[in-house]
């Protein structure tokens, strides 16, 4: 099953349904941010152990649906605080017929775990969670020794955007905040401090959305973002999936969204 295709399974809409069908995750914002995910996740050194992984803020599974199809032999778990969305991703988990996810009602700062996961992320949540602290240090609890946490988030400051994304946030009457924010992002050093403070060791940040993903963003955005013009997103559909294609290749520079890997270390700090 592509990334995103097991939405089909609750969508009632049929044109959304067919789109999940056809192309996996029609919102290629989300497409571009979850394969940056996966990237980093092929990178780890996870030396082709069977591994626990935590995704926390999940959603509706679209990530750990199509890792548990990739790998069997790892076990999942998916955590989110809305119930409708674990109900979705449980209906998702049901219809698939996985049997190594499990999903979790849980808050993110209070988090039932203490050295279980080899690998936890955290995609796009931490911009919403007012103790950020709390929650970065309760993933690093939840992980094993030596365990990775991949954290991605929006970046600040951001770059310039299309006049178009204003444009249309004045025609609908929407503003940034409607996201539930509690802050704008975080910055290279920025997450590289939390990271230390919260006891990981930084192993790689950087940048996604760079150019070619930012222009795929304000683009979509400018369409109509999770409900677009059906005539606009086919007749565009080609040029915003290249563009995100382009932008899972090298590193930028800057970029509208940072992503972090650290990992927890083996050994207590100052232990003999």
């Amino acid at each position: 099953m592509r990334l995103g295709e097991g939405k089909k399974f609750t969508e009632k809409d049929w044109k959304r349904r067919l789109a999940y069908s056809l192309l996996g995750e029609p919102h290629l914002p989300g497409w571009i941010r979850l394969q940056h995910v996966l990237r980093s996740l092929r990178g780890l050194p996870l030396n082709g152990h069977p591994v626990r992984f935590l995704d926390a803020g999940c959603s509706r599974g679209d990530l750990l649906t199509y890792l548990a199809e990739q790998r069997p032999n790892w076990k999942f778990v998916g955590l989110e605080l809305e119930g409708d969305r674990i109900e979705m991703a449980e209906t998702i988990r049901q219809r698939a017929d996985l049997q190594n996810v499990s999903y979790l009602r849980a808050n993110i700062c209070r988090l039932p775990f203490e050295n279980e996961f080899d690998v936890a992320v955290c995609s796009d949540v931490m911009e919403h969670i007012a103790d950020d602290h709390a929650a970065f240090t309760d993933l690093t609890r939840a992980l094993k020794p030596g365990g990775y946490l991949v954290i991605t988030s929006p970046s600040v400051p951001q770059p310039r955007h299309l006049a178009t994304v204003a444009w249309r946030e004045r025609r609908i009457g929407f503003h940034p905040s409607e996201y539930g924010h509690v802050r704008d992002g975080y910055s290279t050093e920025g997450l590289r401090k939390i990271f230390e403070e919260t006891g990981t060791e930084p192993v790689e940040i950087r940048y996604t959305y760079g150019p070619f993903g930012t222009l795929c963003f304000d683009l979509f955005f400018t369409i109509g973002d999770s409900k677009p013009n059906p005539l606009a997103y086919v007749t565009l559909y080609p040029l915003l999936k290249t563009l995100a294609h382009l932008d899972l290749h090298g590193t930028p520079h800057h970029g509208a969204a940072v992503l972090g890997i650290a990992q927890k270390p083996n050994e207590k700090r100052g232990a003999n």
